[in-house]
């Protein structure tokens, strides 16, 4: 048996797409074809999610089991899992995380069997309407860090009480370049290192 979803956002119906997959193939192939039809990375990790009667995510279907040797896993492995084994009538609704970081998904829903035509390679994208959601989420003003204020903000913001005490307070560069650059000129007699002048404070 083949078997057609329906693939849309979880709060919009600004997109839609349906892909068809047999029985016997696996979440894996139905994943491959999903990422190329979207025109997503395919290096990025992706899952789906089976889900209780309360909308609520029960089991795994990885790309990769995560876990370690000595530990006991539920997850499920995309290339191990065939679709046949899971859409049942108690489950005909998954979720297909793939942007984890910002828990981005799609509902994937059974429509119905799909009754292939001779020409058809499964799985095959059947339709895909409106605007294909970016794959991953930046979160504005990510760019203004301290580092990235014009140069000119920072005046006036460090302390100079340490040039003060350590050399001459009216130290500026036109002062340095009068002298030849020489930071000998400003460093106070009275201590013969950085490190003298902390051991005496």
């Amino acid at each position: 048996m083949d078997y057609r979803f329906e693939i849309s956002l979880p709060t919009s119906s600004d997109f839609r797409c349906e892909i068809a997959v047999g029985g016997e193939q696996t979440f894996q192939q139905f994943h491959d074809k999903i990422v190329e039809t979207l025109n997503y990375d395919s290096s990025q990790m992706a899952s789906f999610f089976t889900l209780d009667r309360m909308g609520n995510r029960v089991k795994e279907i990885a790309l990769m089991d995560m876990t370690m040797e000595d530990e006991e896993s539920e997850t499920l492995v995309m290339d191990n899992t065939k679709i046949s084994d899971i859409i049942k009538p108690g489950c005909l609704e998954l979720e297909y995380v793939y942007d984890f970081f910002s828990n981005k998904y799609f509902k994937v829903e059974y429509a119905g069997e799909y009754i292939r035509d001779s020409s058809d390679v499964m799985p095959v994208c059947i339709a895909c309407e409106g605007n294909i959601p970016e794959q991953f989420s930046y979160e504005d003003g990510r760019a203004d860090w301290e580092f990235d204020k014009p140069e000119e903000e920072y005046e006036g913001d460090y302390d100079d009480s340490f040039m003060e005490e350590f050399g001459n307070g009216d130290y500026d560069d036109e002062d340095r370049q009068d002298r030849g650059g020489d930071d000998d000129y400003y460093r106070d007699e009275r201590y013969e290192s950085l490190d003298d002048y902390i051991d005496r404070l």
